[in-house]
């Protein structure tokens, strides 16, 4: 019988897909027991230190904008006073979290892809870590209550990202501002994706040495012949 998540779901819910795209492959979902009251997401940005000898402050130089990270918290109560979305008790509802989110399967050799919806939110991405924090038990020590951190990263997949760079890099005029720290070979990696085409890029702009920029300056990167 096939998986069929609710249309319009109602609860957060988390879905797991075999592929990257977190579109098709259904493995398969849960929902929340109930909504949680937060989330959080965060963007990150990369940079690297310019090496240079006897500076006193650093320079970060841009290197590329990080995936954004989304963390949540599921509450497992096992008291009566909520529905475990289909689970008999917390451990079973924290075994199905963990076969969606975390577990490895077999048939595509790693863990799901994901994507989490909840209104108008959609994530698609990888559970990076999951902690379970016990807050209740019974008598015999079986588990009453229990709060399910989650923290995912973004994932795109590669025939996206290469989609994207093909609507940007070689093939395409750019105009860059020297920044502090930077190199020709560096700027030309990051328009191109190799440093190679460097003394190509000097000899259109005019430039006497590779050398020869300083922060401020305009270099025009021209499209790169096939």
């Amino acid at each position: 019988m096939p998986l069929t998540p609710p249309a319009q779901p109602v609860k957060l819910l988390i879905q797991g897909y075999s592929d990257p795209t977190a579109t098709s492959g259904l493995m398969g979902f849960i929902t929340a027991a109930i909504n949680p009251e937060s989330y959080s997401l965060s963007y990150n940005i990369a940079y690297k230190q310019a090496e240079t000898i006897g500076g006193s402050a650093p320079t970060e130089i841009f290197t590329r904008m990080d995936s954004g990270d989304f963390e949540l918290e599921l509450l497992a109560d096992g008291t009566g006073v909520m529905k475990l979305a289909g689970s008999s008790n917390v451990d079973e509802y924290i075994a199905k979290v963990k076969s969606i989110v975390y577990n490895y399967q077999g048939t595509v050799h790693r863990p799901n892809y994901l994507r989490i919806t909840w209104g108008k939110t959609v994530f698609t991405g990888v559970c990076k870590n999951i902690t379970v924090k016990y807050t209740l038990f019974n008598p015999d020590g079986t588990a009453l209550r229990a709060l399910i951190k989650l923290s995912l990263s973004e994932s795109v997949p590669l025939v996206t990202k290469t989609q994207q760079a093909q609507k940007s890099s070689p093939d395409l005029t750019h105009v860059r501002t020297v920044m502090a720290g930077d190199t020709l070979p560096l700027m030309t990696y990051r328009i191109y994706g190799e440093p190679f085409h460097y003394m190509e890029v000097a000899k259109v702009n005019g430039l006497n040495s590779i050398h020869d920029i300083k922060p401020g300056d305009e270099l025009y990167f021209p499209p790169l012949k096939r």
